[in-house]
């Protein structure tokens, strides 16, 4: 076991902490793998990878404080207080964390490949017609989480895609393509361009659509032909590439699948107990060993008579109507009494309660407290990637019908209303603000859309911890380096060949 383990620390140049807590029995024992079981397990360790790599301070919150919504209250815990503040250096954990789980994850996608395509399969009674379709689909499994990590790693560690400087050295991702773990320093892969980064997304995509069989479905708990849909979607809004960024998501939608949340009480069962018709691929937790990181504990009360780490900033509650369902599931009011003596009645945030569906099933166990299983595709994104690129490439008709649609079932007795270019983008991006908050994607779409960032005015600002009078310091303009994260500096230190982003 300790040898798989240092093979995949070796091959990732560094796992994480949430990664260290993975159960690594996952995985044989052996280098090869050489029975359907041995697919079976290693299939099994990729989805405990992606199920560490999807919310939780590391994956969501950091960006999220990093950017515009929220304000950290007077004597906050200081957690993610350095990207709160634009602070952060490049050894801060939330950067080697990210780095290092989906480095971790590519690692144990080429042990699949690998393995797959090294496997002697002709003996028919071990390699039967079923067990063949379980290996394939772990086959198929490892492209996809591949191709998922590599583009999530662009978003997080390059510039956004500009088709003008795509091809220039040092500007995308560092990866393997192979399962070849060394101490060599020497062999670690520089990074690629960006235009290479996103053709590799677009071919292990490809490759993964070939051995995927699953069943398209609601909730659906493996990757399916849908998840491979959304992710080529949301790749290509990211290469501004509409036409293509239109037709995967309209795809999803007219499929008749998947249906979107309409109101108060499905709104809740969709965040507070994991179910509905809306989601695309979320990542099942059946026991106490498989819980990911929380995502709800920075935004409310920890403890009894306890405050929030951070609030929603007021700009940001202003863009809920009092009919918005969203403002009653995703917000809750709190008596926030600070250290300073000051007190006040604000909204916080609420989109992951604290006490919800896998804390009563797992008999109130504490660590499962504002935890969901990790929902990585919704169709409400495929409404809003359809909705902009629609914006984009100036179809009227169709960015009116998707925008009406989804305001209709989040609003009460909307009514609907004709958009033109100007207007539908205003509200696009409030209506991504207001969908999307706390679930990671903020500081990506702010990089896509080339807008500066504004820390939003606080509810109160006696019960805020500012730096000085207002949020001026914590703004910044449109060419800030800082919105593309460092490369870690241990990453930096181990492997020569990568180069660090520019601003580090």
């Amino acid at each position: 076991m300790k040898k798989i383990y240092l093979l995949l620390a070796l091959t990732a140049g560094l796992v994480s902490c949430d990664m260290d807590k993975e159960p690594y029995d996952a995985l044989p024992d052996t280098e090869a793998l050489q029975t359907p079981t041995d697919f079976a397990n290693a299939r099994v360790g990729l989805y405990d990878g992606l199920r560490s790599s999807v919310g939780g301070d590391n994956f969501y919150n950091a960006s999220e404080i990093q950017c515009d919504g929220f304000n950290a209250v007077t004597g906050f815990s200081n957690t993610l207080g350095d990207m709160y503040t634009w602070d952060f250096t490049t050894s801060a954990g939330y950067f080697s964390t990210v780095y290092g789980n989906y480095q971790a994850i590519i690692a144990r996608a080429n042990y699949i490949i690998d393995g797959y395509n090294k496997c002697d399969m002709s003996n028919s009674n071990v390699f039967t017609a079923a067990a063949m379709q379980n290996v394939k689909a772990a086959k198929g499994d490892a492209f996809f989480m591949r191709a998922y990590c590599i583009f999530m790693l662009s978003q997080y560690f390059c510039a956004d895609y500009d088709a003008a400087t795509a091809n220039n050295e040092n500007t995308g991702v560092s990866y393997r393509l192979d399962y070849a773990p060394s101490a060599d320093a020497s062999t670690y892969p520089g990074r690629k361009t960006l235009a290479q980064t996103m053709t590799q997304v677009t071919e292990d995509l490809d490759s993964a659509a070939k051995y995927i069989s699953e069943t398209n479905a609601p909730l659906s708990v493996y990757v399916t032909p849908d998840a491979i849909t959304a992710l080529r979607a949301r790749q290509a809004l990211a290469m501004d590439n509409y036409d293509d960024a239109l037709k995967y998501a309209e795809s999803l939608i007219t499929s008749g699948t998947y249906a979107l949340a309409d109101g108060v009480d499905e709104l809740k069962a969709l965040w507070q107990e994991d179910a509905g018709m809306e989601t695309i691929f979320q990542l099942a937790v059946a026991s106490r060993d498989e819980l990911p990181a929380a995502s709800g504990t920075r935004y409310q009360p920890y403890a009894t008579d306890g405050t929030p780490d951070y609030i929603p900033t007021q700009t940001l509650v202003d863009l809920y109507s009092d009919n918005d369902y969203r403002k009653t599931v995703y917000f809750n009011q709190v008596q926030i009494n600070t250290t300073s003596g000051a007190s006040a009645t604000v909204y916080a945030l609420n989109k992951y309660v604290d006490h919800g569906r896998l804390y009563n099933e797992f008999d109130g166990y504490e660590y499962a407290r504002f935890t969901i299983e990790p929902k990585v595709f919704r169709i409400a994104e495929m409404y809003l990637i359809a909705i902009e690129a629609s914006i984009k490439s100036s179809k009227t008709e169709k960015y009116n019908a998707y925008l009406n649609e989804l305001l209709s079932k989040r609003i009460g007795g909307y009514e609907e209303r004709q958009f033109n270019e100007t207007t539908a983008w205003t509200e696009l991006q409030n209506e991504r603000t207001r969908e999307m908050v706390a679930e990671g994607s903020r500081l990506f779409d702010i990089k896509r859309w080339h807008i500066k960032m504004e820390r939003g005015v606080p509810q109160d600002e006696s019960i805020c911890n500012l730096p000085g009078a207002n949020t001026t310091e914590l703004s910044r303009p449109v060419d800030e380096k800082k919105f593309t994260w460092p490369i870690p500096k241990h990453e930096i230190d181990v492997n020569k060949k990568v180069v660090q982003n520019p601003g580090y």
